[in-house]
């Protein structure tokens, strides 16, 4: 059994963010507040809300899992946050979904697993992926309840039975799986390629659950990246292109699609749209940015629509998600695999 971290809470450390920000007129104003992780270089990651309103998240490099309380929190602090150790060490969690049932899933990046965690009694139990080093990225529950995964390394799609514990793979084309999302009765994934090491690929990828075929798309130019990838109520699919500093959105038809631009080297991550209040929420790596493109505004081929919310230099904020009150909350992870880390919960209140 996890029991949560007993670590000392902190203040506000001297040089970071100043609540409530006043931005410039060229940005949207709005309300950027942080909260601090009890484990100082953390590296938080990826979070997603749950049923109860909680907010879960994965500490990369503190090798836990968090929940932070909405209702508790204290800006500068680490009030209304819990820990939770994963057990295995250096596991590395790295993606997580919570599914409807209020179970935490996550990927442990190096530790080849996909794992679980019952929120009320704190239990984990691991699954070994058949394939090694498969470097699990993005999981999420399927609308038949298993626990789908990409398998960066191996090329693969994964499934998981919650049920019995058997994991049976999908293999894909060429390109490093990376961004999953169900839409259509299909997965849909994205392709960047190893690009940290000089590697691309500019694919968006479509796989049959019931057969196993899949087909692909290629996204021009050839070094564009495709990575971060989300879907709306309606089915429809955003994707961020990190070397081509652009976002996009797939046609209907799946044969085409409109592409948004972030401005010069952007480097767009993930991406989230709120479909009530008509925006696309963007995170921004150069520099430290959050995006909001109104879509009431926004014209394909342009950056007309597009907001920029600087936030604390060096957060490197890679996920984020969109609550029910439109807030938008991020993940500051650091430059986690240059070492350089950080442990801050973001919130942008517009």
């Amino acid at each position: 059994m996890m029991r949560p971290s007993d670590q000392p809470k902190r203040g506000w450390p001297a040089g970071a963010l100043v609540l409530f920000l006043s931005l410039a007129s060229s940005a949207p104003a709005v309300t950027v507040e942080e909260y601090l992780t009890p484990t100082a270089d953390s590296s938080p990651h990826d979070l997603m809300f749950a049923p109860d309103g909680r907010l879960w998240f994965t500490m990369i490099h503190a090798n836990k899992i968090g929940v932070l309380d909405p209702a508790k929190v204290r800006p500068g602090t680490s009030e209304g946050i819990t820990e939770y150790p994963v057990p295995h060490p250096q596991a590395a969690p790295n993606y997580l979904t919570v599914a409807r049932d209020g179970t935490v899933w996550f990927s442990e990046m190096t530790g080849n697993r996909i794992a679980r965690m019952d929120p009320a009694t704190g239990r984990y139990r691991g699954y070994d992926i058949p394939s090694a080093n498969s470097e699990p990225h993005r999981v999420l529950e399927g609308p038949e309840g298993n626990i789908w995964f990409t398998e960066f390394n191996t090329n693969k799609i994964g499934r998981l039975d919650p049920k019995t514990g058997a994991i049976r793979e999908y293999p894909v084309g060429p390109g490093n799986p990376h961004g999953l999302v169900f839409a259509g009765g299909a997965l849909w994934y994205t392709q960047g390629g190893r690009f940290f090491a000089g590697q691309f690929a500019n694919k968006l990828g479509r796989l049959d659950p019931k057969t196993g075929e899949y087909r692909e798309i290629v996204v021009p130019p050839e070094k564009s990246v495709p990575h971060g990838l989300t879907v709306t109520s309606k089915g429809g699919l955003w994707f961020t292109l990190m070397f081509s500093s652009a976002i996009g959105r797939l046609h209907p038809d799946g044969k085409g699609f409109d592409l948004f631009s972030m401005g010069k080297r952007r480097g767009p991550h993930d991406l989230k749209v709120d479909e009530q209040r008509g925006r696309v929420w963007v995170t921004l790596g150069r520099p430290d940015a959050i995006g909001r493109l109104d879509l009431a505004r926004a014209r394909p081929g342009t950056s007309e629509g597009l907001d920029t919310i600087p936030i604390r230099k060096g957060s490197h904020a890679r996920q984020l998600v969109v609550g029910p009150d439109g807030s938008v909350w991020y993940a500051a992870m650091g430059m986690y695999f240059r070492g350089k880390f950080d442990y801050r919960i973001g919130r942008i209140i517009p």
